[in-house]
């Protein structure tokens, strides 16, 4: 079978993954051998503490073609794949789980890619139900994105997913320190498609869903990329004022046509209660978009790399580059 003519960058963000990755590595390079003609792969390391390092180290010795940035300080694995799309010069560009995704996903997604798709999506096809309380919010969420935000996101989706180089350079340009993938996606308006797969485990351990992350990351989403709840808010304080007025009006009518009205201290101390609530309320979300505007606004990189190491053996395959004298355009 014959070799596709383009550059293919496998990019994998490793935390602590040491036992696994010469097993990974040594199975996602002869596929990429076997595949394409020309290939690299990016492994960013995310702040391992256990000998990942190392273990990286010797394989390079071993296996060509690989390339090893470590950053200065762990971040988010979003944050983590943008220094890999930064560093990948392929045409196209796979993300995987070194522990959950097989290498052998790469070809079709690659296909998929070349058919004309900017992004293909790994959708696991033996995933585990998760229960109903986390489907019934999940769906309720989605709901309020199609509404609000007008994207109609995936569900079932994993960090397994192909980019062509048209997505890669679309996507690095949004530099968002919270950042969701699929919503950046449809925001830059890639052609996405789904491709389901088998997920495996080198570790043993098996990926699951967990209702606190997706409550923690539901809720960063609407407030990072909408003005929705702040407007929620607006709506809520003018009505507080509104109903604040009314109740004032009533006071006034009851000191003018009621004789001998004893102070209503219950009354007026639910009243100040709920606006200093409703005051407070706002602060609080006014205070979460003023950090999320410091933040964004910060003149820094979004990471830091430590000096890049790459294979110190000598392909064994001539034709087999790691630089293409002319970009494959999917034709």
């Amino acid at each position: 079978m014959s070799r596709a003519e383009v550059l293919v960058s496998a990019v994998a963000v490793v935390r602590d993954q040491a036992a696994l990755l010469p097993e990974f590595l040594g199975e996602l390079s002869k596929l990429l051998a076997a595949q394409f003609t020309h290939s690299e792969i990016v492994l960013i390391d995310n702040g391992s503490t256990d000998a990942t390092e190392s273990a990286v180290r010797e394989t390079l010795r071993r296996i060509p073609g690989i390339r090893y940035l470590r950053l200065t300080r762990p971040t988010d694995e979003e944050t983590a794949l943008v220094a890999g799309l930064d560093a990948a010069i392929g045409d196209y560009v796979v993300c995987l789980n070194p522990d959950f995704d097989p290498p052998s996903v790469i070809p079709g997604m690659i296909d998929v890619c070349r058919s004309g798709a900017d992004l293909v999506v790994g959708v696991d096809r033996g995933s585990t139900p998760p229960g109903g309380a986390y489907r019934f919010l999940r769906q309720r969420f989605l709901g309020l994105v199609r509404r609000f935000l007008d994207v109609d996101l995936p569900t079932g989706t994993t960090g397994c997913r192909a980019l062509s180089r048209h997505a890669v350079n679309a996507l690095v340009q949004v530099r968002q320190r919270r950042r969701y993938f699929l919503l950046v996606a449809a925001d830059v308006g890639l052609v996405a498609k789904q491709y389901p797969y088998e997920r495996i485990s080198r570790s043993g351990a098996k990926p699951h869903t967990s209702l606190l992350r997706g409550l923690r990351i539901g809720l960063s989403l609407l407030v990072h990329n909408s003005l929705v709840p702040l407007r929620l808010i607006s709506v809520l304080g003018l009505a507080g004022s509104f109903l604040s007025f009314l109740y004032t009006l009533y006071v006034i009518g009851i000191y003018l046509f009621k004789k001998d009205v004893l102070p209503g201290w219950t009354t007026l101390s639910l009243q100040v209660n709920g606006l200093f609530t409703l005051a407070f309320l706002m602060l609080a979300l006014l205070g979460e978009y003023m950090g999320r505007l410091v933040e964004e606004t910060t003149v820094r990189p979004l990471y830091h790399t430590r000096p890049e190491v790459s294979s110190a053996v000598d392909l064994s395959d001539p034709e087999r580059r790691n630089v293409l004298g002319k970009s494959d355009d999917g034709a």
